[in-house]
Parts: structure tokens; C-alpha cells; sequence
């Protein structure tokens, strides 16, 4: 898998995420209880789903809380921009100094509502949310990409049959192989 792929499988994944949240009450709404009711229980593995804390569509609850909710439209909005102001291929992690500027939010708005200090608004929450989900896929897609596998033919490309025969050859030959095809291709290049 290259990174293109990579990265639009990672697109295809948060947009179905979201979708079936925003999806969920709309079913619930036409009627369509046996899908609705699936994806409320699916999703209460992630979230409380208290109402007081949740948004609604046609009078019926988000399966998610507000919070939750904004996260992961936050994730989508940055994991589609991403492209436009970073390079895809990239492996270059950002400071963790933006962890703590992004992060701070929604630690500051449910840290407080936790100990009691105050309840939080669904306005906060979605505030706070996007914040926080905006910064995910600037450490994520780097360590995507920093994965062997991702973009092996990226990195690669120009020596790809050298590194097939080197693998074919260690597969069948054990370490052995490995050696004497490493020396007749050393041997080759000078």
C-alpha cells in the first residue's frame, strides 16, 4: 500500500465514522429502528451518550455525546486539509508543544466539568472538541507514513525488483541466500 492509498483509506474510514453518527438519528427519525438501534448500541462502546451532553437531529439524539461528535468532525475536516499544508509522504512529527496548545482546551473545559467546578455547554464542547480533533491527524498521518510497509515502494521504487529478489531469495535460501546474492549484487555494481 502506497500513501496515497494510505491516506484515502484513512479519509474513506473517518468519513464513514462521521457519517453513521450524523446518519443515526436521521434513521431514527424516518423509523428505521433495526439500524438505528444498531448503531446507537455500536457506538456506545466509545461514548456515554448522556442526552444532556449530546446533540440531536430531528428531535433525535446523536449516538455520541457533543464532545465525541466534534472530535471526530474536527479529525475529518484537518485529515482532508492535511494534504494542503503538509507534504502526504511525510514522517516530520510536529512539537509536542502543540499537543499542550491543542490539547489544553478540551482538558481546561472537561477537567473542570469533571471535578465539578462548573458544567460545560454543548457550545464549549464542540469548541473544544474540533481543537482537539483537529490536531490528531498531523501525529497520525506521519506515523502512518513512517510504517514500513506504507510506502515501501515510494522510498524504493527504483530498486524494487533488487529488493523482490533479495526477499524471494532469503525466503527459499534462509540467511545464506541473503549474503551471496548481497555479494553478487555488490560485485555487479562496481
Amino acid at each position: 500500500m502506497n500513501y496515497r492509498q494510505a491516506y484515502l483509506f484513512l479519509v474513506l474510514g473517518e468519513t464513514l465514522w462521521l457519517f453513521f453518527i450524523i446518519m443515526t438519528p436521521v434513521m431514527a427519525a424516518y423509523g428505521l429502528k433495526v439500524p438505528s438501534h444498531f448503531f446507537y448500541y455500536f457506538y456506545s462502546h466509545f461514548c456515554h451518550q448522556l442526552p444532556e451532553r449530546s446533540l440531536f437531529i430531528y428531535g433525535e439524539q446523536l449516538p455520541v455525546c457533543a464532545r465525541d461528535t466534534a472530535v471526530y468532525a474536527g479529525l475529518l475536516i484537518a485529515t482532508l486539509i492535511y494534504p494542503l499544508v503538509r507534504s502526504l509522504p511525510t514522517r516530520e512529527i510536529p512539537s509536542k508543544w502543540y499537543l499542550v496548545f491543542f490539547l489544553f482546551p478540551i482538558a481546561l473545559d472537561g477537567g473542570t466539568q469533571l471535578i465539578g467546578l462548573r458544567e460545560s455547554t454543548n457550545l464549549l464542547r464542540v469548541i473544544t472538541g474540533v481543537i482537539a480533533g483537529s490536531l490528531v491527524p498531523f501525529y497520525l498521518i506521519p506515523l502512518m507514513m513512517a510504517s514500513s510497509s506504507i510506502d515501501i515502494e515510494e522510498r524504493h521504487g527504483d530498486h524494487r525488483e533488487d529488493i523482490d529478489e533479495i526477499t524471494e531469495s532469503v525466503t527459499h535460501h534462509g540467511q545464506e541466500g541473503d549474503d551471496d546474492l548481497y555479494q553478487e549484487k555488490q560485485q555487479k555494481d562496481h
